[in-house]
């Protein structure tokens, strides 16, 4: 990328532009020396031809200029000659250095004040929000890319302005639809985690229900006069629902329901497994077994007691 910068002249430069100019055209008219005008007279048997006389001009803006001597009848001695010429020569050496300063001088001073108005002059937010390289920052700390880059979109965004209106405006909005967009994140956010509070709570209530249910179950079967033709399904199971097969008890279903930290806070899992236990024992449950009339019915209850057991010495075991 050129670091070259087309900047508008200004009249204070073009003056100083043209100034220049005109001394470098007389540094060049003294270079090639003195004019010649030839006078033409025409006459019959004989052409004349005449040298006009050279002027020297000694002035600080005349840069190496060539010294001719005037003619022999105005001239000096040789060593005279000489040591005029030493001088004018030092005189004019003396003039192309201070011409050549005086230019380097202007020419500093026009970068300096270019320079001066862009380091005034504020970057905006739309550019800054475009990234992290396009902040407000001071451009003596740039490189010549960034420098030329940050001058151009200045450049660019003084002749677009209703351009960089136009783009702030649509940057708002659009700034506006993601804040908006973050609310309703929020809010949906806040919305699914009241509603896992309830699920929570939801299953923690019933949680508490079925076990108080079951509970009751097996305090009203205790309770009973008459308990003949007892089936499958009027005994209570240590599950949150009620198995219709045997193959409906599992390890994992009395596990949670048996040792859920939602109910019974003040017994321990030993506890709990030790009192299930002593409920589905073989010795003590064969008397709810006999109660079943029906051979098929009976050996049914009988296989998921056994099943009952063995997964709450597993239980306990672990």
């Amino acid at each position: 990328m050129s670091s070259k910068l087309n900047l508008k002249e200004t009249p204070a430069e073009r003056e100083k532009r043209i100034a220049k100019e005109e001394r470098r055209a007389a540094r060049k008219r003294q270079k090639r020396g003195p004019e010649l005008h030839f006078n033409h007279f025409h006459e019959p048997d004989a052409r004349q031809w005449h040298l006009s006389e050279p002027t020297i001009f000694r002035t600080p803006e005349d840069v190496d200029a060539a010294y001719l001597p005037r003619s022999q009848e105005n001239e000096a001695t040789s060593e005279q000659t000489a040591k005029d010429y030493e001088k004018i020569q030092k005189e004019l050496e003396e003039a192309n250095f201070r011409a050549k300063l005086f230019d380097e001088m202007g020419e500093d001073e026009r970068i300096d004040s270019i320079e001066a108005r862009f380091n005034a002059y504020r970057v905006p937010n739309r550019w800054a929000r475009t990234g992290a390289n396009n902040n407000t920052r001071n451009p003596n700390d740039m490189d010549e890319d960034e420098y030329a880059e940050w001058v151009r979109r200045g450049m660019w965004e003084r002749h677009h302005k209703q351009e960089v209106e136009e783009q702030e405006r649509r940057e708002k909005e659009k700034e506006a639809r993601k804040e908006h967009e973050r609310k309703l994140r929020r809010e949906s956010r806040r919305l699914e985690e009241e509603a896992r509070e309830r699920r929570k709570q939801r299953e923690i209530l019933s949680i508490r229900r079925q076990f108080d249910s079951y509970q009751t179950a097996w305090a009203s079967l205790t309770s009973r006069e008459s308990t003949s033709n007892l089936r499958f399904g009027d005994i209570p199971w240590p599950m949150t629902h009620q198995p219709r097969y045997v193959s409906d008890i599992t390890k994992e279903a009395i596990s949670d329901f048996l040792l859920s930290a939602h109910h019974s806070p003040d017994k321990s899992t030993k506890k709990r497994i030790r009192e299930a236990l002593f409920i589905y024992h073989p010795d003590r449950f064969e008397k709810w077994t006999n109660l079943a009339q029906n051979p098929t019915e009976r050996e049914i209850i009988q296989e998921a007691a056994d099943k009952v057991v063995r997964i709450l010495n597993s239980l306990g075991g672990e």
